[in-house]
């Protein structure tokens, strides 16, 4: 697979946002281990969850108990559900293994990319978002254990890890609008963000905010 044009594909388009992914795992293995993780479990957490969204919620939400945590767990999960459909119908049927493997690591920044290559006519939807796969897990991975052990000198705040998701995500959604569709569909999701985030728990604003976006763009037709 690694000789696959399409898999080449994937590691290229993934190296920059790579850096932004270490990025937020070095904040995640400090806060992590400030809130009383041990290197091992902060480390242990980014290898099986592959979460950053409900990993930091899960850190913020430790204090109040578990059911917290789960509720947090379950609103940041449903986003996975029309993640899914859409990443079944792009690259059809495959072997459970795969298709395994590749929900494994369905997370927005890979799947972002993934619909981006699936409509410049990328040829190997699987092998792309198999080699972004792998980029964006060692980042994270990677990224989780510097902060973990060696981050408690770095203050994720002062280095400006809040800043850099926002931009990671204009830059993978700007080259997909074109249309007015698309551009309705963007202008719903800032509407439904800034609303989740005014009237809604921290748990549940992504969901509801692409959950509302979602049904704008089901409904418009140009």
């Amino acid at each position: 697979m690694p000789g696959n044009p399409s898999f080449r594909a994937g590691i290229r388009d993934s190296a920059l946002i790579l850096l932004a992914v270490a990025f937020f795992g070095v904040a995640y293995g400090v806060l992590a281990v400030t809130a009383g993780f041990s290197p091992w479990l902060a480390t242990f957490s980014s290898i099986i969850i592959v979460s950053g969204a409900a990993q930091f919620a899960m850190i913020g939400l430790l204090p109040a108990g578990p059911i917290p945590v789960l509720v947090a767990a379950v609103g940041l999960g449903l986003r996975h559900l029309p993640m899914s459909a859409a990443l079944a119908g792009m690259i059809g049927p495959q072997p459970l293994g795969t298709r395994l493997r590749l929900a494994f690591i369905l997370v927005d920044e890979t799947f972002g990319l993934t619909v981006r290559a699936a409509n410049s006519g990328v040829d190997d939807i699987v092998a792309y978002k198999s080699a972004a796969d792998i980029m964006l897990y060692s980042g994270f991975v990677s990224g989780t254990v510097i902060g973990a052990w060696f981050g408690g000198a770095i203050d994720p705040e002062a280095v400006g890890i809040a800043v850099l998701f926002p931009l990671l995500f204009l830059g993978l959604a700007a080259p997909m609008i074109h249309r007015q569709r698309d551009w309705i569909v963007a202008a719903a999701s800032v509407v439904a963000t800034l609303a989740a985030t005014l009237f809604l728990p921290a748990a549940w604003q992504i969901t509801t905010a692409a959950v509302a976006a979602s049904l704008v763009g089901m409904g418009w037709n140009e």
